[in-house]
């Protein structure tokens, strides 16, 4: 009798890989991370970065690198946790998305969470972002946010009435 008969069909991935776009930008990637969209009342919470090395002074979601043989949702949490003093509870996967940072030039793939529930009071927590304000779908449209950001915000949150 073989015990790992069927096994296979029970295993359900807690995690599972979905391009939000077809277009892939190529090349190698160099930079992997995991990102939130931190969402209340029909705005997303966005950080001003003080980076002069990437994505200089952008506004952007929060998140970031993950370490090596990290899940995900797992650097999420952490970062979250670092960089806004957060804890994310059940963040919902939307897809990956890859870009290409203005300011190095480099390639990123980005992990992309919707996160509706947490425990804390988000607050600037480190040094990474000089601001963090709430902005409504509409408002995202005149930052300097990466596109790809501004097209999951205005998927995900719902429009005015």
């Amino acid at each position: 009798m073989n015990l790992w008969e069927g096994a296979v069909e029970e295993v359900v991935p807690r995690f599972r890989e979905e391009r939000i776009s077809e277009e892939g930008l190529g090349g190698d990637v160099l930079h992997v991370t995991a990102t939130g969209l931190i969402a209340r009342d029909g705005r997303v919470l966005l950080g001003k970065r003080t980076s002069t090395v990437r994505f200089a002074g952008m506004w952007d979601a929060f998140g970031g690198h993950l370490v090596p043989c990290e899940e995900p949702s797992a650097a999420l949490v952490r970062e979250l946790q670092e960089e806004l003093g957060i804890t994310a509870l059940r963040p919902r996967f939307l897809g990956i998305y890859e870009d290409v940072d203005p300011t190095s030039k480099d390639l990123f793939r980005h992990y992309l969470f919707f996160v509706t529930r947490w425990r804390g009071d988000p607050e600037i927590a480190n040094e990474e972002h000089s601001e963090v304000r709430w902005f409504t779908p509409e408002e995202t449209g005149q930052l300097d946010l990466a596109p790809s950001l501004k097209d999951a915000i205005r998927r995900v949150l719902p429009k005015k009435p």
